[in-house]
Formats: structure tokens, C-alpha cells, sequence
């Protein structure tokens, strides 16, 4: 009787989550971001007998069914690449060469929130999602200042389950933001990748210009060295990139104030740093130790050798390698070189957002919801570029005019009447 209980509340979550899909899309943007930036990872929904899923993982499922069939995703070249790659991974699986455990990670976490994106962007516009973005990641935000200054987390008591993801973390005797993500790492990323969609979001210009104020706080507060790092390229891409996205006088204001900001916090973000240094040192040789274990990877499938652990490895690129091999690895990498370029020559907030996390992912693994958010931003660059080749291909061209015989017997006359002006009109009037 328990597992039928549970099992009826799944479905009515998934239930719910195709009900809002389908009769307003819109909600279902927020109602999904809101569950990824404020519903920790470890808060899991009980599948009955089967398992449990992250919150996050099972109201994506339903939003992704929901649209299903709806709206039909215009194809692109990086859907095939992903799902391709996802479904050699499975067949892997299938073959005893990749564990379970990394077709979980893969289709859950990546693909999954993937076509969250693309499947939402589509119903709306990528466009709409960038503003629910500005407006959750301002709350986000917000509780990261309220917790730094009161040294409490709301998420860690609110969704209280002993999970070790609830323990604070401390640098240099302050306690490190961390949000709903369960490490501060992964809230500095994911403010730092919101910075490009807030920039082009379509609220007030002070509106923008206080929520980034308000991100640029909140991931110095974090003291990651990912997440400050990635902020500032994000600020940086976003003034080179987006410079239609916001107006001039705005996008210089918006660095006045990065600039006050940090001059304000740099010198206790450095006064921290400087008490930390022995863990801060530490943190860095680990992650130039992991270089080693490179040679270790196997061409295809997951690592056997035994020096290779996944217990904790800062390095998403070389946990992708220890899971699945030096070739996906590769066509990955193949795929983020691309991105970059497209991130330059075709920018949108989804695609600088991806990009200017690259580098970080040398120096930390997916974790939490911070993995989702980064594919959810990929699906979403993805759209976007979709809907600019798209708006592109109907404006190429003017309509074509028939000619000759084609025209009609009136078009000549009509052809005549805009061309030649009528008797009693300024000779220019119809040209």
C-alpha cells in the first residue's frame, strides 16, 4: 500500500508537470528553474519500489512529456551529436564497458535537462527563458547574501535529510555561500553562467543592472576561484558579445558598478584567501596531480586501471575520460571547440553562458544542479541559434514578382500606376 501511495505521487507530479506544459508553457519555465535553483538535488522524489529521482529530474520529465509532439523541435546539428553520442554510451552500458552508474549521470543529468531546453524554448522562445532566469536567479542571489552575513543556510535546514551535501563549508574561517546547490562551487558557476542570460533578459535596464550587481556580490561571497573567475569572463563576454542586448550608457554602467563592487569586497575576498592559503595551495596541486591519470584512460569504456578512483576528481573532462574513453571524450572537446567559435561569430546567452564555463570544468566535476543548469544553457543556446537560422531564412530575399505572361493581365497596370505618378502629383511622390 506504501509503494502504491508513492507511485500515485509521482504521477501526479509527472500529471502536473504535463497539465502546466501544455496549458501554460510559460509557467512551466519558471516552475522548472525554480525547482533547479531553490529545490536542493539531494531532495528526492520515492519512486516506490524502484528508486528515488532528484526533484529536479522527475518535473523535468514531466515537462518534457507534456511538450511532447506539441511543437515539433527544429533539428540541429549538436541534437544529433549528443544523442548519438548518448546512444553509444548506452549500447556501451549494454556491452559491461561503461557502468550504470554513468548512464544514470548521462541521460539524467545531461540529456535530460538538455531537452528541458529545447522542448521549453520551443513552446515559448528562448527569449522568455532568459527572463525567468533574471528573476530566479535574483532570489538565488538574495539568500546567498542573507546566508554569508548570517552564517545559516535556509536550504540546509528547510530540506534537512543528513544528506553530506548539507554540510556548510568554510574558507579562511567564513562560511562559503553555497545556496541550494550543496557546494559553493556550483553556485558560483551558476551565477556566473546567468550573467549573459540577466544581460539580455527584457526587464528595466535598473532592474538588470541591480540583479548583476547582485550576482557579482553573491559569487564573491562564494570565495570559489571557479565561480568568481567565471562571473567575471561572463561579464566581460556579455559587454563584447551582447552590446545589442542592452543600451550603451547601460552597459557602461553595468561596469561602473562591477567595478565599485569589487572594489568594495576584493580586499576581504583576498583577506580570506590569505587565511585559507594552506587549503587553497592544496586544492590547487590536487588538480594539477590529476593530470597523471590521463595516460590511464581507456580509448573506449570506462577506466580499469586501478589507481584510477572516482571518489573525488575536480575535472569534468577527465571524469568524462575515466567513464567513457579517450574518443567521446575527444568528440566532446570537437564540440566545445565549435561552441566557441559559434560563441563569437553567432553569440546568444546560452552559448556564452556554456562557453564561459568551459574552463572551469578543468578544475571541477558536475555536481548537484550545477550540471543541469550548464545543459540546460547548452539546450538553450542550441534554440536560440535554431530560431536566429530560422529568422534569418524568412527575411532572405525580397518576394518574388512574376513576370511576363505570369503577371496577370492587371499587373502592367498596376506596375504603371506605382511607377508613373497621376496628373496633379509631385513627380517623386510614387517612387
Amino acid at each position: 500500500m506504501d509503494s502504491l501511495v508513492l507511485v500515485c505521487l509521482l504521477l501526479g507530479i509527472v500529471g502536473w508537470g504535463v497539465l502546466v506544459a501544455r496549458r501554460w508553457p510559460t509557467s512551466a519555465v519558471f516552475g522548472y528553474l525554480a525547482v533547479l535553483m531553490l529545490v536542493p538535488a539531494w531532495t528526492v522524489v520515492p519512486l516506490g519500489p524502484v528508486d528515488s529521482r532528484p526533484a529536479v529530474m522527475v518535473v523535468g520529465l514531466g515537462v518534457v512529456v507534456g511538450l511532447f509532439g506539441l511543437d515539433a523541435v527544429r533539428p540541429a546539428t549538436f541534437d544529433v551529436v549528443l544523442l548519438g553520442y548518448a546512444a553509444v554510451v548506452v549500447v556501451a552500458g549494454v556491452a559491461g564497458m561503461v557502468s550504470a552508474n554513468t548512464l544514470y549521470w548521462l541521460l539524467g543529468w545531461w540529456v535530460l535537462p538538455y531537452l528541458v531546453a529545447r522542448t521549453l524554448a520551443t513552446r515559448t522562445s528562448a527569449q522568455t527563458v532568459y527572463d525567468a532566469v533574471a528573476v530566479l536567479i535574483a532570489v538565488v542571489a538574495v539568500l546567498a547574501l542573507v546566508e554569508s552575513v548570517t552564517n545559516d543556510n535556509f536550504f540546509n535546514n528547510f530540506f534537512a535529510t543528513g544528506d553530506p551535501w548539507e554540510r556548510l563549508q568554510y574558507r579562511g574561517g567564513r562560511v562559503r555561500a553555497e545556496g541550494a546547490f550543496g557546494h559553493s562551487i556550483a553556485l558560483g558557476a551558476v551565477l556566473g553562467m546567468s550573467v549573459p542570460m540577466v544581460w539580455a533578459s527584457r526587464w528595466r535596464p535598473l532592474v538588470r543592472v541591480a540583479t548583476l550587481a547582485g550576482v557579482s556580490v553573491a559569487a564573491m561571497l562564494t570565495f570559489s576561484r571557479i565561480g568568481m573567475l567565471t562571473t567575471i569572463m561572463a561579464f566581460a563576454a556579455s559587454f563584447v558579445l551582447l552590446r545589442t542586448q542592452m543600451p550603451a550608457r547601460v552597459r557602461w554602467t553595468v561596469l561602473v558598478v562591477g567595478a565599485v563592487v569589487a572594489a568594495v569586497l576584493v580586499p576581504t575576498v583576498m583577506q580570506v584567501f590569505d587565511d585559507g592559503s594552506a587549503e587553497v595551495s592544496d586544492s590547487g596541486n590536487y588538480r594539477v596531480f590529476l593530470l597523471s591519470l590521463v595516460p590511464k584512460l581507456a580509448l573506449f569504456g570506462e577506466a580499469t586501471s586501478p589507481d584510477v578512483q572516482l571518489a573525488s576528481i575536480d575535472n569534468e573532462l577527465l571524469v568524462t575520460g575515466i567513464r567513457v574513453g579517450l574518443l567521446p571524450l575527444g568528440l566532446l572537446l570537437v564540440c566545445a571547440a565549435a561552441a566557441v567559435v559559434l560563441a563569437v561569430r553567432r553569440p546568444n546567452p546560452g552559448l556564452i553562458a556554456a562557453v564561459v564555463m568551459l574552463p572551469g570544468l578543468t578544475s571541477v566535476a558536475f555536481i548537484t544542479q550545477f550540471t543541469a543548469f550548464f545543459w540546460f544553457a547548452v539546450g538553450l543556446g542550441v534554440s536560440d541559434l535554431v530560431a536566429q537560422r530560422t529568422q534569418a531564412g524568412s527575411r532572405r530575399g525580397p518576394p518574388s514578382v512574376p513576370d511576363g505572361d505570369e503577371a496577370g493581365p492587371d499587373f502592367d497596370d498596376q506596375a504603371r500606376a506605382v511607377l508613373v505618378p497621376r496628373a496633379g502629383e509631385p513627380p517623386g511622390r510614387h517612387r
